[in-house]
């Protein structure tokens, strides 16, 4: 890690000289431009200046400043092309005080004081000079000290580091008059009111006039004015800066610039000894990690691995007490004898007491306590065992302060370490019990052996695509693995979808493009295997292959299609977080695994499709088996109760006609009589032949095929000519879909619907039928809609049954059977049926069938 580059730095001490210097605002402007940009400094006593076009990329800072005569903006332009980095507008933060110094000396006469003042100048370049020099935080402090107090004679200077909630002195000068570093050696400071205003600001705060008793900190009542700057770290507060004095009870503007100043260097010194601070803990991490690895290589017993990562420990942080604890008859107990833990640290692992209240996601977590919640600081690592819990890492220490980041990091590492190590001396008791060597080959077999037995236990697509995925990654270093298939939007662009995803990219912008979907033809890595059916590989990603700039993180790729009956229908890609070389074993492996999967998605394709076909088997044997027993009861009721008494009622009617012929013509009731048992026999065999038919539909064979409802409509239309002779009739129909069904059936359907529609309408002066189909995912629904009679709406579901309707039979014929008969085609097709309409408002009635595409 290395800090930003900087363009102004190598100008800084010609820069601040010049300002020291000068006396006059043409001075101030001359010194400015030293950055290498124009300036203009616009004051109330000077005439406005002419505003020059500003060129196309210019850079443009302002900083305001004081002067003596009222606030004024020093306004730098710096020439196309120059980009600030971080360093440089710290730099430039910087500015404004020394500003305010020099404004201050051109409103005052010559004299002692702008000597006083140039020499304060003077020493704050050079403690610019030697914070730069130095990268130990406490050294910077030190000399932080030296050239506060040499800008700002007789005051004293106080470091406090940030622990929890509280602040502790970590230094204070030579000369300091407070008993507070007495006091704070041992106890945190906190709820004091100024350094909590430092805190929220993050600017410089100036407290003129201190008391000592509003701030909670009477042992500081010797002191008059303060100045406070909080410092801060990756965002957080991290420590801050105090300066007292006994001298007078307020900041002079000079004063308040100079320290200003003074903690911006400060504040650019100790970062910069921060990011090398955390360079070196990152290499002390990972040589404890290194120097743990090698000394667990070849051990697998518990005592010895939790020993060597408590020396570990020791020797690299110092004086720390390191424990393992290990869960037993259902309590954590050490590993170590002679480990027992503190009360106060128990307590702050009740949570932790009982193992199985470690839930799988805490495993592998890094807990850190810090000191004020006990008399030590406690840091506990959780380490796992697959998905439970193995045991507890537990550390303390006795000093009076938090946890540093370095300490913190080499924790982790060895936590991390031990886990790893723990959870290989488990796979190889596993494995030693089986007799069997952990070798490379062997891993992949077991792991592809698994494969196939997820695979084989397992229909949803995706499940299968990611269960592979995850065995693959296994087998491999760090990365990450994604599934693609081709889409087509609806503009009709084609674009590579991701489909499955195990792991992190670790790059949220690449995350990003690739779930807003890639550009088929551009990604050559997924085309190409995509069209050639064969495997991809690159042993380090080159960026032109699919125009991703924003690539970073992506070493190696492999890209192999995945084949379903023979057709490519995605892209199986494996990708690697660092380059390396794709081994034959690798490829063999990779081959296997996508193999498999297109067998495992054939075979869950079938065992769907064959599930659903039993299904729909079971559904149509139960529907005949009913059917078949309805018909059965039918025709025996046909046969034997319903046409005999048909038949004699109608006979003797025809007997009673011919012996009574000539009584008839004088009785006119009688024969009304008699023509309504002739009528009613007629209709009685009418509603037997109607039966008939309703059984012979439920038992006939299904000749499925496909139907174009276009031709049956036609062929219904002229069925039903002779019917509409002398009336007006209007058909709208609309195109029609081609389905999969039974021709003969399915007219009967449109047979019944169209002949109701134009029955009742018959009372229309002029009449409207409309046909039309509508599409969805996966059925057609045809409507037939008229403008006759209608129906009550309440009584919809009674509308398909046997022998039920709405209407009197002398308004309307029929046999009531009709319907019933449309309700078991349908029904036998798979399909659904449905009726809408209101009281001399029409009707419609619809159907629905499955798509045959």
């Amino acid at each position: 890690m290395t800090a930003p580059a900087s363009s102004l730095l190598p100008r800084w001490q010609e820069v601040t000289s010049a300002l020291s210097a000068a006396t006059t605002l043409t001075q101030i402007r001359d010194a400015l431009r030293g950055f290498g940009a124009d300036v203009d400094l616009t004051h109330p006593d000077d005439p406005p200046a002419p505003c020059a076009d500003t060129p196309p990329d210019t850079t443009t800072v302002d900083l305001q400043v004081s002067g003596a005569a009222g606030p004024l903006t020093a306004c730098l332009r710096f020439p196309p092309g120059v980009v600030l980095s971080s360093v440089d507008h710290a730099l430039l933060d910087a500015v404004p005080s020394l500003i305010n110094a020099a404004l201050a000396r051109t409103a005052l006469p010559d004299g002692g004081r702008i000597k006083d003042r140039e020499a304060a100048l003077r020493a704050f370049m050079l403690l610019t000079e030697e914070l730069g020099d130095a990268s130990d935080p406490d050294a910077l402090i030190r000399i932080a000290d030296r050239g506060v107090r040499q800008l700002l004679p007789g005051v004293s200077l106080a470091f406090m580091d940030r622990a929890g909630s509280g602040w502790y002195v970590r230094f204070m000068s030579g000369n300091s008059e407070l008993d507070l570093t007495r006091s704070a050696a041992s106890h945190s400071l906190s709820n004091i009111p100024s350094l909590d205003s430092a805190v929220r600001s993050g600017q410089p705060i100036f407290v003129n006039h201190w008391n000592a008793d509003a701030e909670g900190l009477p042992h500081t009542a010797r002191y008059r004015a303060a100045a406070l700057q909080a410092f801060y770290r990756d965002g957080q507060v991290s420590g801050l800066l105090a300066v007292g004095t006994t001298d007078h009870d307020t900041w002079t503007e000079l004063e308040k610039g100079v320290f200003a100043a003074a903690c911006r260097s400060l504040n650019l010194a100790l970062s910069r000894a921060w990011h090398v601070q955390q360079l070196a803990e990152e290499r002390a991490a990972l040589a404890a990690f290194v120097s743990f690895e090698e000394q667990v290589l070849h051990t697998t017993d518990l005592l010895d691995l939790s020993t060597r990562a408590a020396e570990v420990l020791r020797a690299t942080l110092g004086d720390v007490d390191v424990t393992y604890l290990e869960a037993r008859a259902g309590m954590w107990t050490p590993v170590m004898s002679g480990q027992e833990l503190a009360p106060d640290v128990t307590d702050l692992l009740l949570p932790l007491t009982a193992p199985e209240s470690v839930v799988p996601p805490q495993a592998g977590r890094t807990l850190f306590c810090p000191f004020d919640h006990a008399t030590q600081a406690v840091a506990v690592h959780v380490t796992p065992r697959g998905e439970q819990t193995a045991g507890l890492l537990v550390m303390t220490n006795h000093a009076n302060r938090d946890w540093t980041e370095r300490e913190r990091s080499v924790f982790r590492s060895v936590g991390r370490s031990l886990g790893m190590a723990l959870d290989r001396a488990a796979k190889d008791e596993l494995l030693r019990t089986q007799n069997a060597s952990l070798q490379a080959q062997t891993r992949s077999l077991e792991a592809f052996a698994q494969l196939s037995a997820d695979l084989g236990a397992q229909e949803d697509r995706y499940a299968l695509i990611r269960r592979a995925q995850e065995v693959a990654l296994s087998l491999l270093p760090t990365g990450f693995a994604v599934y693609y298939e081709p889409e087509t939007t609806p503009d009709g662009a084609r674009l590579w979808r991701l489909k499955s995803q195990v792991g992190d990219m670790g790059n949220p912008e690449l995350q990003r493009i690739v779930d807003a979907g890639l550009d088929f033809g551009r990604t050559l890595n997924l085309i190409t295997p995509w069209q050639t059916g064969e495997p991809l590989y690159q042993d380090s990603y080159a960026q032109d292959t699919d125009g991703l700039t924003q690539a970073k993180g992506v070493g190696a790729t492999a890209c192999l299609p995945l084949l379903e009956n023979g057709a490519p229908a995605g892209v199986f890609c494996i990708v690697q977080s660092d380059a390396r070389t794709w081994t034959p074993a690798d490829r063999s492996l990779l081959s296997s695994v996508t193999r498999s999967l297109a067998l495992a998605l054939d075979r869950a394709r079938s065992v769907t499709e064959l599930r659903r076909y039993s299904a729909e088997l079971e559904r149509s044997n139960a529907a005949m088996h009913g059917a078949n027993e309805e018909l059965e009861a039918f025709a025996y009721s046909v046969s034997h109760d319903l046409r005999a008494p048909v038949r004699h009622i109608a006979g003797f009617a025809d007997l009673l006609r011919k012996a009574l012929s000539s009584e008839l013509d004088a009785n006119p009731k009688a024969t009304r009589a008699l023509n309504i048992i002739t009528d009613s026999t007629a209709h009685m065999n009418e509603l037997i032949d109607a039966m008939l038919n309703l059984s012979r539909t439920a038992r006939q064979e299904l000749h499925v095929g496909p139907v174009d409802l276009n031709d049956l409509v036609r062929g219904v239309q002229t069925d039903l000519g002779p019917d509409l002779r002398g009336r007006s009739v209007q058909w709208r129909v609309s195109d029609l879909p081609a389905v999969q069904g039974d021709a003969a059936l399915l007219r009967q359907v449109l047979s019944n619907l169209m002949g109701n529609a134009v029955k009742y309408t018959a009372r229309r002066p002029e009449a409207l039928i409309e046909i039309w189909a509508e599409a969805h995912p996966h059925q057609w629904t045809v409507h037939v809609r008229d403008n006759g009679v209608g129906f009550d709406s309440r009584y919809a579901h009674k509308l398909f049954g046997v022998f039920q309707r709405l209407h009197r039979p002398e308004d309307f014929g029929g046999t009531g059977v009709g319907l019933a008969n449309v309700r078991r085609i349908l029904a036998r097709h798979g399909g659904s049926w449905a009726a809408q309409g209101a009281l001399d408002q029409g009707a419609t009635f619809s159907f629905s069938l499955p798509r045959a595409d």
